[in-house]
């Protein structure tokens, strides 16, 4: 038998449809707003590199709001019992685990929404790296002058997101230099704090860290690591640096350029392939694969059987029979594609992105 290869899955996108977090947040008034509005404040200290703020930490910056509204671990857990999984991603999990892959699932998610997504997958709990949530024991650190001051930031964001369109960008900028002074000047003299240092979001950095734990020293050229968003790129390009191979799955524009395939499809099981012929082939035979898909896909749409190895897993074959020309998937090479080039491919995935997760969800960062 082979020595096992790693296949490292974040779990939004790639593997389950739903933004759990976005998902908790709607089960209160004007909740989806202020995740919104904080998701964009997330991109925006992120590609700033502000010190010790890594991508995905909106999941601590949202946490003040869920206090205040009420929100409860259970709350977590019963907008998690509504998700769903992507097509094909237990079958995929079941093939790469019969085969001797080590899989694991390195998520920003809350622990309660990813523990639960990893047991629809027969995913052990051991190899699930996520965020630690103790939500409920939080809720009565805040004195109620904290809470007035979270009520007044939560006005503020509700204001700028009810006038969005009204000189969006300066006003945004506005809004970020007081989302600043509250998260980085206010907060740390405040209980918040006490909050914000239970919540450590598994995202950018330290979902680096995460896989290299997983993986272990020098195995990186053995490792493939699929994610689609901006809490994934750290990983990405460390992979993709170290000689393994990092895919994007219906990735957005901050995961693209740091991937060295793209994968956009409503299903995750054609992924097999790519995977295969890394594990037997190398970056090269991967690199060979993508690379004929891109010229070929057409004719691999008119007639499945000219897929290579399309018959390897019976039910895959029988996805690429019945998949019409809006499901088929895309594949491509994107180690030195131009800046026109990757928007052209961000465009493609955008399209399985929002078929896959929603419009609104598929849009946050």
């Amino acid at each position: 038998m082979p020595h096992p290869f790693t296949a490292a899955f974040d779990l939004e996108g790639p593997l389950s449809p739903q933004d759990n977090a976005y998902e908790v947040m709607h089960s209160i008034k004007d909740g989806p707003a202020l995740f919104e509005v904080l998701s964009r404040y997330d991109d925006y200290l992120a590609i700033r590199h502000r010190p010790n703020y890594e991508p995905g930490d909106t999941l601590q910056l949202i946490v003040p709001f869920m206090i205040i509204n009420g929100i409860t671990e259970q709350d977590v857990r019963k907008a998690s019992t509504r998700a769903q999984l992507v097509g094909g991603a237990r079958e995929l999990i079941k093939w790469l685990k019969d085969e001797n892959w080590n899989v694991h699932i390195i998520s920003t998610s809350y622990e309660q929404h990813a523990y639960n997504v990893a047991s629809k997958l027969d995913v052990e709990r051991e190899k699930v790296h996520c965020t630690r949530f103790p939500l409920d024991s939080l809720s009565e650190i805040l004195e109620e002058s904290e809470i007035a001051l979270i009520h007044e930031i939560q006005n503020k964001i509700l204001a700028f997101y009810s006038n969005a369109d009204d000189a969006e960008t300066s006003t945004f900028g506005r809004l970020a230099t007081q989302l600043d002074e509250f998260f980085f000047e206010i907060t740390p003299r405040t209980r918040i704090k006490a909050i914000f240092d239970q919540i450590t979001v598994v995202g950018g950095t330290r979902k680096v860290q995460a896989l290299m734990s997983a993986i272990g020293v020098g195995k990186q050229t053995d490792t493939a690591v699929i994610g689609d968003s901006i809490t994934d790129y750290k990983m990405l390009q460390e992979i993709r640096r170290a000689g393994g191979i990092s895919i994007a799955f219906n990735g957005n524009s901050y995961a693209l350029p740091y991937a060295n395939i793209g994968m956009a499809c409503a299903d995750i099981r054609p992924l097999h392939l790519v995977l295969t012929a890394f594990r037997e082939g190398g970056l090269k035979s991967a690199f060979d694969l993508a690379a004929l898909w891109e010229v070929e896909c057409r004719e691999f749409a008119r007639d499945p059987r000219l897929v290579p190895n399309h018959a390897l897993r019976p039910k895959l074959a029988r996805f690429f029979a019945n998949a019409d020309d809006t499901e088929f998937p895309r594949l491509s090479v994107l180690n030195k594609r131009n800046k026109e080039q990757l928007q052209q491919i961000a465009a493609i995935h955008a399209k399985f992105r929002s078929l896959i997760r929603g419009q609104e969800t598929a849009q946050l960062g």
